[in-house]
């Protein structure tokens, strides 16, 4: 028997582990944080274009309770009492980790379409610390990271600092023209310090660490005072702009650099897209054009050929400039949801964030306006000033207010390009090359495997009237154009460009037969989805009506047609996807 002594003593135990227990830890060691499906899966939208497809390339899956506690332990904290995920990437997760200590930090996992495994997050982290402090850039401190999957949580990810300040997209539509420009002065601003560090090779920011088994250059570049600087703490590696991956690319084995020439780099973008081109299974759909009879059908023949014009030709498209060719560091994606900004000084950047496929590349590829000013109106050259419609005081409201908006969009463009002349001498001069003809067959030349080669094979044959004026022609003696075309050659190329033209004419006349509803980049919100699938149904019975087609040639259209037709409401929000992609 237990006596009454031994009884008060148990008693009092319990009522001291009672009164030492900490609820809140309690809480953490029984919060599962993996049974929490929405964190692994793409929440965002729906595709209305391959759907499964695209929601496994943004499945992702792993242990977060082991990221949780790796993020507590990344600053000290005891445990993670809290983790939020915020609004899907395309190509990356990110969530908010809440800890015991009140801190919190932010977490991102790439998606199996973020680009290659290892390089994609280890050039990332590498190329943050570069920027933040070599080039005074504000960007997220790294806690921790890791760019092998074979670790706790089972995936590669980035722990970081949660940055101060809001999104500058959610306080753009507040600010009056005078705000809006001191922060595109501001970038510029960083702009000129990323032209700092002018580097000697090509390809992408590594720590030299990370790089062994693997081809890489040192890290060397001339700073701003015109000193060398060799730092063997960083190397360059493989290029992990997103025009190495993405369309399948991802797949096949060529040449990702480093580069230690402009003309190196440039030619392995050709050969990247002839290898693209004869291995793939199947030739990529273009985003821009339909397919079917009457308008232009790819081929892999045709596509490799105008490839194959690129290579002849682009010794002699390059500038000879040399400050414009030499490599930069420079930010992929400079849109309003990568820049923060002090709510009560919003004119302030706080930190630019997001640095995923940052490349070293020339000047001139880097050098388009910022997509912060989210121009997307008629093409304006240099420096035109902008003029509000003539008709304005004659439209109706809406027209109005949309005249408007063009105008100011207009406006900043035309200040932005007026303060880099000003200011960034350097800058400017990689602008003004990339409205040449030279740079639009470079550029043209980056995308042959999605589409485009019609095009370019008409500019190819007007491209000797430009032949003669070409820095490169007349620095290497003014050979002659390297190509004659016969009066067939001419016609053939002619009829695909026409047949190509129209191919673009109806994807346009279908997005504006859809307007709000249709898919940019085959992506609409949940709420949108049966009704963009409706709309496009209609636009496409309507299309048929216009070509008057007969079955079979409704058949061959059905066969390209670019959006699903699968019946999907009755299933609920992802019902189809999860139906025959259990994951």
């Amino acid at each position: 028997m237990i006596s009454p002594f031994t009884q008060w003593c148990e008693l009092r135990r319990q009522v001291s582990a009672l009164a030492t227990r900490n609820p809140a830890h309690e809480m953490e060691e029984s919060t599962d944080f993996n049974a929490r499906d929405e964190f692994f899966r793409f929440t965002r939208g729906r595709y209305v274009c391959d759907e499964a497809s695209e929601m496994t390339q943004r499945h992702v899956k792993f242990n977060m309770n082991e990221l949780s506690k790796i993020a507590a332990q990344a600053v000290g904290a005891e445990f993670c009492s809290r983790v939020e995920k915020f609004p899907d990437g395309l190509f990356n997760k990110a969530y908010l980790f809440t800890l015991s200590n009140g801190s919190e930090v932010v977490g991102k996992v790439p998606n199996p379409n973020a680009g290659r495994p290892h390089f994609t997050t280890a050039s990332e982290v590498a190329t943050m610390d570069f920027v933040r402090n070599k080039l005074n850039t504000p960007t997220p401190r790294v806690y921790t990271w890791s760019s092998n999957v074979h670790n706790p949580v089972g995936a590669e990810y980035i722990i970081m600092e949660k940055v101060a300040g809001v999104q500058l997209e959610d306080l753009w539509v507040t600010l009056d023209m005078t705000q809006r420009l001191v922060i595109i002065k501001a970038l510029a601003g960083y702009q000129k310090s990323w032209m700092s560090a002018s580097f000697q090779h090509f390809g992408a920011l590594y720590y030299a660490d990370d790089l062994h088994g693997c081809r890489s250059l040192d890290c060397t570049y001339t700073n701003n005072d015109g000193e060398q600087v060799n730092d063997d703490h960083y190397a360059v590696g493989p290029c992990t702009g997103r025009d190495f991956f993405d369309d399948g690319r991802g797949r096949i084995s060529f040449d990702r650099g480093p580069w230690t020439s402009v003309e190196a780099y440039r030619s392995a973008i050709g050969h990247r897209e002839i290898a693209c081109i004869q291995k793939l299974p199947q030739l990529p759909k273009s985003p821009i054009s339909l397919r079917g009879p009457g308008v232009y059908t790819a081929s892999r023949m045709k596509k490799i050929a105008a490839v194959e014009y690129y290579l002849a030709l682009v010794d002699f498209l390059l500038p000879t400039d040399g400050a414009i060719k030499r490599p930069h560091v420079w930010h992929p994606d400079l849109h309003r949801e990568n820049i923060y900004v002090d709510p009560t000084k919003p004119t302030e950047i706080v930190a630019i964030i997001d640095w995923q496929s940052a490349s070293l590349l020339p000047l001139f590829d880097h050098a388009r306006e910022p997509y912060v000013l989210n121009y997307d109106g008629p093409v304006v050259k240099g420096l035109e000033r902008p003029k509000l419609a003539e008709d304005y005081d004659s439209l109706l409201p809406d027209a109005k207010r949309r005249a408007m908006n063009l105008y100011h969009s207009q406006v900043l463009l035309a200040l932005y390009r007026k303060w880099i002349q000003g200011t960034n001498q350097v800058l400017w001069r990689a602008m003004e090359f990339r409205d040449t003809s030279a740079f639009d067959m470079l550029s043209l030349a980056e995308r042959l495997l999605v589409e485009g080669e019609p095009l370019y094979m008409a500019k190819l044959i007007d491209f000797h009237n430009f032949w003669g004026n070409l820095p490169c022609v007349r620095a290497k003696g003014n050979p002659p154009f390297p190509f004659a075309f016969s009066p067939s050659e001419v016609a053939a190329i002619d009829d695909d460009a026409a047949a190509a033209s129209h191919g673009y004419e109806l994807m346009n006349q279908v997005r504006q037969e859809v307007g709000a509803l249709f898919p940019e980049k085959g992506l609409v919100r949940h709420d949108q989805y049966d009704a963009s699938k409706k709309a496009l149904r209609k636009a496409k019975i309507k299309l048929y009506e216009q070509l008057q087609l007969d079955d079979q040639g409704k058949a061959e259209w059905e066969a390209n047609w670019p959006f699903d037709e699968f019946p999907v409401s009755h299933c609920g929000p992802l019902g189809w996807f999860r139906k025959w992609n259990p994951l």
